[in-house]
């Protein structure tokens, strides 16, 4: 669907892409990554039209409809449900003409097929079902658009471009702006969806769910590879290895051959073969070695002075703001060395949790201990606006860590990947992965017993968040942290903490568990259906498919919802739950219709 040739593009002296050739598979979900500023936004321009190129081609299928997400809401006083629908426009129009009643017998009859080809009739509950995955609620639907915050507004723009009829999807960094809870909604989504897909992202469980090729970008050329980010990660590492054991021999091949050349070079009875060799030699092409893999290293230092074990215990704690309690009846202790995730939808009071942990909010009731000498530190995005982007990172340490020398300013920003050049320059100078390193650093100044992380990894690209994920796991300290990264959740966090409904509840089933929990609970709630492609996603055989090959299905399903029951079971023990009830009465009743199929088609 997507052919480049030859592409090449600068801005101002630098090249960017040289002689780029790419073949992009019509059937494929694409994962595009790289280090910050290799060019992963701007292919998506360029592929869109948006950027004049200094060479080469770019094909694409003839009315072929690429949709990506728009970063301006042109008209803000459109109800949100009709920007949804409004980004079907083949559906507008034809609902256009079925109003007109001046129209003739057969155009109508002609147009209803249409609008039945498409779906039209579904149109309202596929808009309200995406809505719905994104986290609106049913009152928002009809809420103009200026009454929602950008952030809300990012997702709005998010939800038409998954509404809207396409046969290529353009994604870039789909999940920021998003929790955990609705990424993982638009995971399944994506995953499920038949269409072409073109993303960058830098979440790599995004990217080894859904993505079944990955463009890496570097060397200044496009270089495709099949299967998800780890296989791609692993296939790279291989063909690194084997290049740098090909460079190494054919190096000893030319210093055989130069060996040869000194000692026999001023010998007649040797001179026609040394000139010989001379000449193979001056043919031998010298390969370079594969560039350096980008890493980034973090390091957070050692609490000190040792405190007792309990750092901070809440009981029966009320907060929230004013005369409104956003949690309840809170029961919470932070243990030295614990690794704990606040989960929960945006709104339901993770931040307010997180602010009442590091002493920045005041409970409304109950009471609250800490360790005597505690030291917290509280990372949020929110900081970043507090930062003075006229000065340079280096000063910053100094004003807020008086006692520091500038050496030792540098030095604990190298612990974060701030080299001296970049210590020296203006923080509006700086990337938005780079002032996040900052704020972790400024957070890690005076060697916290416990760390409070709102929402870490917005701005940080794969490298530096694996060296996040390095740097908590090494940490000698507590953890907090909230984030819509599922990889970097499931790498650090073993104590999970439910924010729903004005409770904090202590989740004791895996975060698989509570990824398919979530995805069942909205899949009952509001079925997704995704018509916007004319081919059907590929269907398991029916009961009159080969007998072996159904029993195996059968098998694997009933194993799974075996797990589920059993976690299910651990959780409905530890307390209260009808939403849980719900699952677990509906995870049995499913399980006996499984099992009875399974001895029906085994006899």
């Amino acid at each position: 669907m997507i052919d480049i040739e030859n592409l090449t593009y600068r801005i101002g002296s630098r090249i960017l892409f040289e002689d780029a050739t790419l073949h992009l598979p019509s059937d494929g979900k694409i994962g595009v990554v790289g280090p910050n500023g290799c060019g992963k936004t701007t292919l998506f321009r360029i592929i869109l039209g948006q950027e004049n190129i200094d060479g080469g081609e770019i094909f694409i299928k003839s009315k072929a409809r690429l949709v990506c997400v728009k970063q301006e809401i042109e008209n803000d006083e459109i109800p949100l449900l009709n920007f949804i629908i409004g980004a079907d426009k083949e559906l507008i129009r034809l609902r256009t003409i079925l109003e007109d009643k001046q129209i003739s017998d057969e155009n109508l009859a002609n147009a209803y097929d249409a609008y039945a080809a498409i779906d039209g009739y579904s149109a309202e509950a596929r808009a309200s079902s995406i809505l719905d995955g994104l986290g609106f609620k049913q009152d928002d639907l009809s809420k103009k658009l200026k009454e929602f915050s950008g952030g809300w507004q990012v997702r709005a723009s998010l939800a038409a471009a998954l509404f809207a009829p396409s046969d290529c999807l353009l994604l870039d960094e789909p999940s920021n702006h998003l929790d955990l809870e609705t990424a993982m909604w638009l995971e399944n989504f994506l995953e499920k969806t038949n269409k072409m897909i073109i993303m960058v992202s830098h979440e790599r469980q995004f990217l080894n769910s859904i993505c079944n090729y990955i463009v890496g970008i570097f060397d200044r050329e496009l270089h495709l590879f099949r299967g998800n980010y780890d296989t791609y990660m692993d296939t790279r590492r291989k063909q690194n290895v084997a290049l740098v054991r090909n460079i190494e021999a054919q190096q000893k091949k030319r210093e055989h051959i130069q060996s040869f050349i000194d000692r026999f070079g001023a010998k007649a009875t040797k001179a026609k073969q040394a000139q010989s060799r001379i000449k193979m030699l001056e043919k031998m092409e010298v390969p370079e070695m594969p560039n350096e893999e980008y890493k980034v290293t973090l390091s957070f230092p050692k609490p000190h002075p040792q405190v007792d074990r309990k750092l901070i215990v809440l009981e029966n704690v009320a907060v929230g703001y004013g005369d409104k309690t956003v949690l309840g009846d809170v029961e919470f202790c932070v243990n030295v060395s614990d690794r704990i995730a606040l989960l929960g939808a945006n709104g339901n009071g993770k931040s307010t949790l997180a602010k009442l942990l590091a002493n920045r909010l005041a409970p409304l009731s109950g009471n609250i201990s800490y360790a005597r000498n505690l030291k917290v530190s509280y990372f949020s995005q929110q900081q970043a606006d507090e930062l003075n982007v006229e000065s340079l990172p280096v000063e910053t340490l100094r004003r807020l860590a008086r006692s520091f020398s500038e050496t030792q300013a540098r030095s604990h920003l190298a612990r974060f990947g701030i080299t001296q050049s970049r210590s020296e320059t203006l923080i509006k100078n700086l990337s938005g992965g780079e002032k996040s390193r900052v704020l972790l650093a400024i957070n890690s100044l005076f060697n916290p017993h416990a760390m409070i992380l709102d929402e870490p990894t917005n701005h940080l690209d794969i490298e530096t968040r694996e060296a996040l994920i390095d740097a908590i796991n090494k940490y000698q300290g507590a953890v907090i942290l909230i984030t819509h990264d599922f990889f970097t959740l499931t790498k650090t966090c073993d104590k999970l903490f439910i924010i729903d409904g004005g409770k904090c509840i202590p989740f004791n089933g895996s975060l698989d568990f509570y990824r398919e929990m979530l995805l069942s609970k909205r899949s009952n709630q509001n079925p997704s259906v995704d018509n916007s492609s004319k081919n059907e996603a590929p269907k398991r055989p029916d009961s009159d498919s080969k007998p072996k090959k159904r029993l195996s299905l059968l098998e694997k399903d009933i194993n799974i919802l075996e797990t589920e029951k059993k976690a299910l079971e651990e959780k409905l023990s530890n307390f209260q739950d009808v939403e849980v009830y719900k699952l677990y009465t509906k995870c049995c009743d499913e399980l006996v219709k499984l099992e009875n199929q399974w001895l029906e088609l085994s006899s």
